[in-house]
């Protein structure tokens, strides 16, 4: 089991609202003492999330900032973007990676730390099952 792992934003919510949503595969690398990497880009899509009313958190008293400031303690711990994490997800569109790019920051996250992937997302799934046969694949989820 690695000691450390990048989540995706809705793992995020998932884990720290703990919604009992993360499949099997992905929570056995969510143990204890394991380091849960947020990439910045999922406080602002937390934030919008939020605004547009897409996720409900289950404290109703909570603000959007206090919860950011609650969710990256430990184990949590925030992501920053890097020049080479910006140059990583700049270059996964040669790779015909998901124009999205908030996926493409998180994902280049995940490949620049060199960690797992927590993710339900699609499209990620979609792109890693094009990779070549012995590229690295990041993605977990079920």
């Amino acid at each position: 089991m690695s000691d450390a792992c990048v989540l995706d934003t809705y793992p995020w919510l998932h884990v720290i609202e703990d919604s009992g949503r993360i499949p099997r595969a992905a929570g056995r690398l969510i143990g204890v003492g394991v380091t849960l990497h947020v990439p910045a880009i999922c406080m602002w899509e937390v934030a919008m999330l939020l605004d547009r009313g897409r996720v409900h958190l289950t404290d109703p008293r909570m603000t959007c900032e206090r919860w950011l400031h609650t969710a990256l303690a430990h184990p949590c711990e925030l992501a920053p973007m890097t020049p080479r994490i910006a140059a990583a997800a700049a270059g996964l569109g040669d790779e015909g990676f998901p124009v999205d790019p908030a996926d493409r920051l998180i994902y280049a996250t995940a490949r620049v730390l060199d960690l797992p992937l927590i993710t339900g997302d699609a499209a990620i799934h979609r792109f890693e099952a094009g990779l070549p046969r012995r590229a690295r694949r990041l993605a977990v989820w079920d």
